[in-house]
């Protein structure tokens, strides 16, 4: 339990350490304050830490189901086997490459603090500044409330909500740093340009005040830029936003939340496990119907019932310690089958089995295929 203590709170210092770096670029000048080692190791613990939780956010949200399909839910806990994609995967790829654009314009601004040209100054801060309100956004979307034990999708929300806090305190305290090193250095270097458009830029950068301006004219031309590449590569020009409407439960969600398909059993159950597989694998049949709740069957789930419910019928006793042992050895098995290969390794161990359970119904049932038929319908006696 100690070990587990200090891991959560070794991952919760980093963005604890991001806001502290933050606040420290109001308060200590870094063009007259040397930067102490402690400082540098912190920055760059806290990017590598930002790109690791991001990284394995946007894959472990991935996985999750899709806005406007349903969820699946334990019959018997009521808890919830997974869970929504909490930015919808059609379009997440705009924020990927929005975020990898801003790593190197987060190393751009920090190894050349001072030394950019108003254009590059204002492209570099414009992508970390649009970062930045990606990650207020996504903040409001979710919430703060979706962290229980219960909730099948909080590992991508929690690893997403760390990457999060940690891009905007680094970034933040970058873009306070690199504007006092650019104004700095307009103060103290006088240069006439030629060009009209940089004369333009250079009038912005004369002063603290219009930096605001400068990054709202660049702004949209550096991501109609990005966006237009993006378009090229089958992504849609309204990308961003769409990222959050079309998603199901949470506050910017557009997508309606279908019931869910209820799971028999405790919904770990090896039967059960091998409905979650690929399609074309583990064969759905239809929905079925247990204790008045919508469930999806297959061959192989129909006729393990099938025999369950003679075994049950013919013996009694021995049908009470089948279920038994399987209870006490199948949930622990199957808690490590929640993948879709995993399961379709499951469904083809099984058949063997399922074979053997067709052969003892053909042998002492007169009507075996209208047994196995009757499992999970309103048929059934």
């Amino acid at each position: 339990m100690l070990f587990y203590l200090l891991v959560f709170t070794a991952i919760f210092l980093f963005p604890v350490s991001s806001f502290v770096l933050m606040i420290r670029s109001w308060i200590v000048d870094e063009r007259t304050a040397v930067k102490k080692v402690h400082v540098i190791i912190m920055e760059v613990l806290c990017f590598i830490a930002m790109v690791g939780f991001l990284g394995l956010g946007f894959l472990s949200n991935s996985y999750g189901i899709a806005g406007g399909l349903p969820l699946r839910q334990s019959e018997l806990t009521g808890n919830f086997l997974d869970g929504y994609a909490t930015l919808s995967n059609d379009y997440v790829v705009t924020v990927i490459c929005s975020f990898i654009l801003s790593c190197f314009a987060y190393g751009a601004l920090k190894l050349a603090r001072g030394a950019l040209s108003p254009i590059l100054f204002a492209a570099a801060s414009v992508l970390l500044i649009a970062n930045v309100i990606f990650a207020i956004v996504y903040f409001s979307h979710i919430g703060f409330g979706r962290y229980g034990d219960d909730s099948a999708g909080a590992t991508p929300i929690i690893l997403l909500h760390l990457g999060f806090a940690c891009l905007i305190g680094l970034y933040v305290a970058e873009l306070k740093h690199s504007t006092n090193a650019f104004m700095h250095r307009a103060q103290q270097e006088e240069h006439v340009y030629s060009s009209k458009w940089l004369r333009f830029m250079d009038y912005f950068r004369q002063k603290y005040s219009r930096l605001p301006l400068l990054w709202s004219i660049a702004f949209f031309p550096v991501m109609l830029i990005v966006q237009l590449v993006l378009v090229l590569f089958g992504q849609r020009p309204d990308s961003f936003i769409r990222v959050f409407l079309e998603t199901s439960s949470f506050h910017y969600s557009q997508l309606p939340v279908p019931p869910p398909v209820i799971v028999p059993g405790d919904g770990h159950y090896l039967c059960t496990v091998s409905v979650r597989g690929h399609r074309k694998i583990v064969k759905p049949l239809r929905a079925g119907l247990r204790h008045g709740s919508r469930i999806v069957v297959n061959r192989q789930l129909l006729v393990a019932n099938a025999f369950e419910n003679i075994i049950e019928e013919y013996a009694p006793r021995t049908h009470k310690i089948i279920r038994r042992c399987y209870d006490k050895y199948g949930y622990p098995l199957s808690r490590h089958i929640n993948r879709p290969w995993s399961a379709d390794v499951v469904y083809l161990l099984m058949k063997p089995l399922e074979w053997l359970f067709l052969a003892v119904l053909y042998t002492v049932d007169r009507n075996p295929e209208n047994r196995i038929h009757r499992q999970y319908s309103e048929l059934r006696k």
